[in-house]
């Protein structure tokens, strides 16, 4: 179960940030769990935060075993380096964009819908998104705007990104799984914080000092291989 939920987010995190523009900062995304499937509650995340800039891209969560297992990863733009911080057992696994593993290509099916929202002061329209994951069908509304767009994207869990084209950035995703024997898994993910870069702390993206640093991935991506 462990290794469909890394795979989930894996998937849909980066699709978080696909639209580039100049905004340099935190966005914070809260997820929720309209139907939660028991027994699983500890191991999903609250939240998700990504911190953009030209240079560095940080992306972290909040809560569930995913955040202890994946830890925060910081991107260098300039190197193509990747660090994992594992801040549970102060070890740092580094790697480049080049050495980390592939996804398996998708072709999702995207139509436009109808009807709008409007999410943090942001008028939002909807796009349905069909993926096939591992025999999986995964569905999803993305709400996007093209008022607001970040500077770059963050190599968020060391995944390449599904080649999914929506245009504008998506304020909420609204994501259905089926997961065999156990029903449907479904998630909300709504950006609720924007915090531009100078209101964080200065070393907000730097490498933490003291911890052991190791070269390669951390064990989360040797789960299930």
């Amino acid at each position: 179960m462990s290794r469909i939920l890394v795979l989930l987010f894996a998937v849909f995190v980066p699709l978080c940030i696909q639209a580039q523009k100049n905004f340099e900062g935190l966005i914070k995304y809260d997820i929720k769990y309209p139907e939660s499937i028991p027994g699983m509650e500890s191991m999903l995340p609250k939240s998700t935060e990504t911190i953009v800039s030209q240079k560095r891209g940080l992306t972290r969560m909040q809560g569930g075993l995913q955040a202890d297992m994946l830890g925060d990863v910081l991107t260098d733009y300039s190197n193509g380096k990747v660090h994992f911080i594992l801040h549970s057992s102060k070890v740092i696994y580094s790697t480049t964009e080049e050495k980390m593993p592939k996804q398996d290509e998708v072709k999702p099916t995207i139509k436009k819908g109808k009807g709008k929202m409007r999410i943090m002061g942001y008028d939002c329209v909807p796009y349905t998104v069909e993926i096939k994951v591992n025999d999986m069908v995964v569905n999803s509304t993305f709400w996007t705007t093209t008022q607001f767009e970040p500077a770059r994207q963050p190599n968020t869990v060391g995944m390449s990104t599904p080649n999914v084209k929506v245009e504008g950035f998506p304020m909420k995703i609204e994501t259905s799984v089926p997961i065999p024997g156990m029903g449907s898994f479904k998630m909300e993910m709504t950006v609720t914080q924007l915090k531009e870069l100078k209101e964080l702390p200065n070393n907000v993206l730097s490498l933490p000092a003291g911890y052991t640093q190791k070269e390669g991935l951390p064990p989360v991506f040797q789960m299930g291989n």
